[in-house]
């Protein structure tokens, strides 16, 4: 039983400091590389569901109004931070949100193409 709570604390504790790191590592690359976060924002696809989801991240942001499920972000339009307005600048930042978001990148069509192409290839009538 010690044990598998231990687990538990470890894996919480591993996932708080990876979303801690790449809080800054956000900051940082929008404080210090803003050519790479344009570089980033081509590849990115999709829309912002305000789902809160990225603004709760370690801290919840102030801006953010509403409950769970019926959020919305007060100053959305008007005076977002940097590393607000770039969430995810790439693969890596869906890993912070589960990959429930509705940004996805160009690398990840490419992959669900690749993955149609070889399920009609093989003949097994369903993709995933």
């Amino acid at each position: 039983m010690t044990r598998t709570i231990q687990f538990y604390i470890d894996r919480h504790a591993r996932k708080t400091l990876k979303q801690i790191n790449n809080k800054l590592r956000r900051f940082v690359l929008c404080t210090f590389n803003q050519k790479y976060i344009e570089e980033k924002q081509k590849a990115r696809y999709g829309d912002c569901f305000q789902c809160g989801k990225c603004c709760s991240l370690i801290l919840k942001c102030p801006f953010l109004e509403g409950t769970d499920g019926n959020t919305r972000c007060a100053i959305y339009n008007t005076g977002r931070p940097k590393q607000c307005e770039a969430f995810p600048i790439d693969h890596k930042d869906l890993h912070d949100v589960d990959f429930l978001c509705g940004y996805f990148f160009s690398e990840e069509l490419k992959n669900r193409s690749e993955t149609k192409i070889y399920y009609a290839a093989s003949g097994s009538g369903h993709t995933p």
